[in-house]
């Protein structure tokens, strides 16, 4: 904390108050989990920076070090930035911040993904290092050429130099004024750098743009999944309630609601939710938004479907309304379709029975 200016007193006693505050929640954390934390990658997160912030806050302090083992610690205590991780995990339940929550968890999960690409552009970069060594730095016609003497000694000269240099076909920097003087000059060097390009910069980074994209839908996928496992125990719980609702609302026990039975009843009876969701000024509203076929009852079924719908599910009432209607269609369809079937069947047999 301490800058060109002076040292800021106020933001290390804030700094040790937050430490504090950590340490109290790992260490009733690690109370009440046991040494099955320890399997967590967040929880050993959390331990390595609560473990870093008090050898920086307390240890550092009372030694009087400013360097670890010819290391300024200043520098290893850089780390604790990684405590903004904690930040955009806690931000995740908010529904504003879960696009940055699943950022962040696509570059923790990408890990050995990364990992295997950072080993195979490896071992691909020694190899064209090696042959880069073999076919620039020591072609004499190269060294001597005024255009490209100074590339060859300069980006080809020693096997560490030709590994950085084809480093640089990996991100698309520059690279057209490495390879455009040697091919101009040898142009059988295409041959070499034209696989560099395709597998470096087009193919390989393509892949691993793939690999992440399939790790994103995956968790989003898994995300969907335990949200609608979410939704359906909320259903279960909340149908009781709803069906209690229903009962109570038909006095007359005939298993259908009217308008009537519902006209005088207050909203309070009504779940706090649903009367968020939906603006109602009376039951009697309500009961209109779910008789969708204006037949003047609501059977347990209409009233406890529309209810979760309304509640839970989120769906807006007019897209209640629509799929309601498209069934009274269909249904009325499907009799009309059997009347026809009728008629036809007694037109044949009128007719049959005229010719006998």
């Amino acid at each position: 904390l301490s800058i060109e200016n002076g040292d800021i007193q106020w933001a290390t006693w804030i700094e040790r108050a937050f430490l504090t505050v950590y340490t109290v929640e790992l260490s009733l954390r690690l109370f009440v989990g046991g040494r099955q934390l320890f399997k967590s990658p967040w929880f050993l997160l959390d331990f390595s920076l609560v473990c870093v912030g008090i050898i920086a806050l307390v240890v550092a302090p009372i030694l009087g070090q400013g360097t670890l083992g010819g290391i300024e610690f200043e520098k290893v205590l850089v780390v604790r930035g990684l405590r903004l991780l904690r930040l955009a995990r806690a931000l995740r339940m908010v529904g504003h911040f879960k696009v940055i929550w699943r950022l962040v968890y696509g570059i923790l999960t990408a890990g050995h993904t990364m990992l295997s690409v950072t080993c195979l552009v490896a071992l691909w970069l020694f190899i064209f290092g090696c042959v880069a060594v073999e076919i620039i730095t020591k072609d004499v016609d190269l060294r001597s050429n005024p255009e490209t003497q100074s590339i060859v000694q300069h980006a080809f000269g020693t096997l560490p130099r030709s590994i950085l240099t084809l480093l640089q076909f990996v991100t698309m920097d520059s690279i057209a004024d490495v390879y455009f003087p040697l091919i101009m000059a040898k142009p059988w060097l295409l041959i070499y750098f034209m696989p560099i390009l395709l597998f470096f910069s087009v193919a390989l980074m393509n892949l691993v743009t793939a690999v992440l994209v399939e790790h994103a839908l995956e968790y989003a996928a898994h995300e969907a999944e335990a949200e609608r496992l979410k939704t359906k125990s909320k259903i279960k719980a909340a149908l009781p309630a709803l069906l209690d609702i229903f009962h109570r609302l038909d006095t007359d026990e005939s298993g259908c609601i009217t308008r009537e039975e519902i006209a005088h009843v207050p909203l309070d009876m009504l779940p706090p939710k649903l009367l968020e969701t939906v603006s109602v000024d009376s039951m009697t509203d309500l009961f209109e938004l779910l008789d969708v076929d204006g037949g003047g009852t609501l059977t347990q079924n209409e009233f406890v479907e529309g209810l979760l719908n309304l509640v839970l599910l989120d769906v807006p009432i007019w897209t209640i309304q629509t799929l309601k209607l498209l069934r009274l269609i269909r249904g009325i369809t499907l009799q009309i379709g059997d009347d026809v079937k009728h008629l036809k069947h007694v037109k044949h047999g009128a007719i049959g029975n005229g010719h006998t």
